[in-house]
């Protein structure tokens, strides 16, 4: 990879790198006060690299969930990334098995929308360009979780505040993630559908059925979007 090449992708991220410091610093230490060793938080960061997914598992595990409600939870919230690397395949097709293992490895909702950008707007937008871009918020989101699980051993965060911590991450998560109708009414049938079995089973697997009632509601919606369309063209 060229220095040029390198130093592109990388500029592309740096504000990505700044806002993901001090949140990986807090995640590291929401895990660590959930039960994680420094190293354990190490390793899930450079294995599983997902921010929702380790704040939710830190989360789930202080609530009491089980390893399968957990294992599920995080199936589901990482399921997007099959999407985004095959929507991203086409563009680095010619590069090498090693390559695609580690471009894949460094693909999170925001590099993907930084190269999915890049690719479509700029023609001199290489795939080394797109690993520099993914590579550098991979290392700082993986160094900060670190930092964060080490100094969890000497700073004590309470109970409530990491539930604050992690109710305000989930909640931006989300809203981001609103970019029309049908996702804001699946992310409303979502919440109501918790509620509701939160209120009848008394369970944390509460939350694993209204993720799959709500995500087939969305496709209900999005179907019945499609066939609209359909009749209006076919008119």
């Amino acid at each position: 990879m060229k220095k040029e090449e390198w130093l592109e992708g990388v500029k592309t991220t740096l504000p990505i790198c700044i806002s993901y410091f001090p949140i990986g610093i807090a995640c590291g230490i929401v895990m660590q006060q959930s039960g994680f060793g420094a190293f354990a938080v190490l390793l899930t960061s450079i294995l599983l690299y997902g921010g929702a997914s380790q704040f939710m598992i830190a989360g789930m595990m202080l609530s009491g969930a089980g390893l399968l409600e957990i294992l599920f939870m995080v199936f589901f919230i990482n399921l997007r990334h099959l999407l985004m690397s095959s929507s991203l395949a086409s563009r680095v097709k010619d590069e090498s098995s090693l390559f695609h293992f580690v471009f894949a490895q460094t693909i999170t909702d925001e590099s993907f929308g930084i190269n999915t950008i890049h690719f479509r707007n700029h023609s001199d937008w290489t795939p080394n360009k797109a690993l520099a871009a993914g590579t550098l918020p991979y290392l700082t989101w993986v160094i900060s979780t670190f930092i964060g699980a080490i100094a969890g051993n000497t700073l004590e965060v309470s109970t409530l505040v990491m539930n604050y911590m992690l109710t305000a991450m989930f909640i931006y998560l989300l809203v981001t993630q609103i970019e029309n109708r049908i996702i804001l009414w699946t992310a409303i049938s979502a919440i109501i559908f918790a509620i509701i079995f939160m209120l009848l089973l008394q369970n944390t697997i509460s939350i694993l059925i209204a993720s799959v009632l709500a995500s087939l509601f969305g496709l209900y919606l999005e179907t019945l979007k499609e066939k609209k369309r359909g009749r209006i063209y076919e008119n």
